[in-house]
């Protein structure tokens, strides 16, 4: 053990290579029985969380653990955070991936992985986590609100956010989006624009573009709401909910 905790994740493969003499059936042995002690968490098959202590696992970067898990970028609330865009620190890590969804339970952490097929891209490396892009992480948001906190949150990370690249942005929208999801995102922008937050006139103008039928804001909502004529969007939430934090 004083050689393991040297890491804080071990493959199967690097306990092999830390103990080249014991035989592979010993390493097994080993192994299971310093799971059962608590000392060595199995998060999947070859893949081992290191204990400083037996108990509960103690989860130093639940970023790295979770890509471990799943393989993909961090998304949603959790690139949120990355950004600082968030105050609070979720217990439930987000994962982008292109085919597999799934949920882990370690510790106080709860890893969720989302499949976003082909719109599983627009990663970068940041602080050495693979996290979507500013740009694509709002793109996420939009696509599905449900993982960020609702739109309440991701217009104050708009509002908050100093930089984004609307190109990259506008991109994404141009590529994957359906003309409900520009409706949505564009009543929701021109809401943020009014607050002052710095939207291109050209965004709103192409989403603008993409209004074809009457939607809903929130599509798993009753219909009750004011309809936007502008977008052909019932709002089904309330302009007091969706911008509460501006005006409180």
């Amino acid at each position: 053990m004083s050689i393991l905790k040297s890491a804080d994740v071990l493959t199967i493969q690097e306990i092999k290579e830390l103990f080249p003499e014991l035989s592979e059936d010993m390493i097994k042995k080993v192994l299971s029985s310093l799971v059962k002690k608590g000392y060595l968490y199995r998060l999947k098959r070859g893949l081992y969380l290191v204990n400083e202590e037996p108990g509960k696992p103690l989860i130093k970067n639940p970023y790295q653990i979770a890509l471990m898990l799943f393989p993909g970028y961090i998304a949603f609330s959790s690139a949120l955070r990355l950004y600082g865009l968030i105050e609070y620190e979720p217990f439930t890590i987000f994962v982008a991936t292109p085919r597999k969804s799934g949920e882990k339970e370690i510790g106080e952490y709860t890893i969720k992985a989302i499949a976003l097929g082909e719109k599983a891209t627009g990663m970068t490396l940041k602080n050495g986590i693979y996290t979507s892009t500013l740009a694509k992480t709002f793109f996420d948001c939009f696509y599905k609100p449900q993982y960020c906190g609702g739109y309440s949150e991701v217009t104050k990370a708009l509002y908050e956010a100093e930089k984004i690249d609307w190109d990259e942005f506008l991109s994404y929208f141009k590529r994957f989006a359906s003309d409900s999801l520009c409706q949505r995102t564009g009543y929701i922008l021109e809401l943020v624009k009014n607050l002052g937050v710095d939207v291109p006139e050209g965004v709103i103008e192409y989403l603008r573009g993409r209004v074809r039928v009457w939607t809903k804001l929130v599509p798993t909502l009753p219909s009750k709401g004011k309809g936007i004529e502008e977008w052909k969007l019932i709002d089904n939430l309330g302009k007091e909910r969706i911008l509460g934090w501006a005006y409180g």
